[in-house]
């Protein structure tokens, strides 16, 4: 490979991580990736030999340009303020991805802008490609260790998001149900996200690539609409996704062969972009989903 690309994406986990579908394409298009973000993100790749990751911290990102100049391809999958900067300094030959922003913001307030999107998708269009899935691979050395540590086969729990419209209030009883019904339970998260729940805590104890692992060696995980519930597709674990505040329709749901998805779809989601805010009828009605029946998508996942 002589010709090198350069994909931007920034922030967040879950964005980040859904670049990875670009890798191998790419490669089969004779260019090496590299992946520009901020940290922590680029710890996931750190096993992972089709990427080369350029990791910067924002304060610091138009300090050292040098490093950006001389890509064949620039793959903007960010498109905000700093991107278009980033564009007019380094030049070169830039593509981007249908966002769909517009569109998705009226989808807040009108259902008739509500129709199927996935991020996954849009990112391979930047290229001309389809049928990719977002990948995240780990050494063998790696998954050894953690196996030996905490063995394998258990499902993984995520109960964390950055907004409380995102987070399944009832992840205590699904532990519960699960145990009974002879599971294994490991959580993963950041710190202080497992506190009042049963089960082995790994939250805020491992590295962003270690707990890709974790969850990697994970029989299924199930989270919110959140980071690591892309990173468990990335892995290859199945995966039940919860919706809360937010849709569908704004890209980030799981593919069918990917796991289940938990969503009620009512009038009011999504009611934010990125979940944040208070439930504006106080009620938090999309989060008001029986732990059984997360407990009955777990074992379909499962089978």
């Amino acid at each position: 490979m002589d010709k090198k690309a350069l994909i931007v994406r920034f922030s967040s986990l879950g964005d980040v991580v859904l670049t990875s579908c670009l890798f191998e394409p790419l490669i089969k298009k004779s260019y090496k990736p590299y992946l520009l973000t901020y940290p922590p993100y680029g710890e996931l790749f750190g096993d992972d030999p089709r990427v080369e990751v350029i990791q910067t911290k924002k304060e610091e990102l138009f300090k050292n340009l040098e490093r950006l100049k001389g890509f064949d391809l620039y793959l903007d999958m960010h498109k905000n303020l700093k991107t278009f900067m980033l564009r007019l300094i380094l030049r070169g030959t830039w593509k981007s991805y249908p966002k769909e922003s517009i569109r998705r913001r009226l989808a807040i307030r009108l259902k008739a802008f509500r129709r199927p999107y996935s991020v996954v998708e849009a990112y391979l269009k930047a290229i001309g490609e389809e049928n990719y899935r977002p990948s995240i691979m780990l050494s063998e050395d790696r998954l050894g260790r953690l196996r030996r540590t905490y063995g394998q086969d258990y499902v993984a729990v995520s109960p964390g998001a950055r907004y409380k419209k995102k987070r399944y209030p009832y992840f205590k009883e699904v532990i519960l149900g699960l145990k009974r019904e002879g599971y294994r339970v490991v959580l993963v998260g950041a710190e202080g996200e497992c506190e009042g729940l049963e089960g082995e805590k790994l939250c805020g104890k491992l590295s962003l690539l270690d707990t890709a692992g974790v969850i990697k060696l994970a029989k299924v995980f199930v989270g919110n609409d959140s980071g690591l519930l892309h990173v468990a597709r990335a892995v290859g674990t199945k995966a039940v996704q919860i919706y809360g505040g937010t849709h569908p329709t704004l890209g980030f749901s799981l593919f069918p062969d990917e796991g289940k998805v938990l969503f009620k779809n009512l009038p009011c989601q999504p009611c934010s972009l990125h979940g944040k805010g208070e439930c504006r009828y106080g009620s938090y009605e999309c989060l008001e989903i029986p732990p059984e029946e997360v407990i009955r998508l777990i074992s379909q996942v499962n089978c």
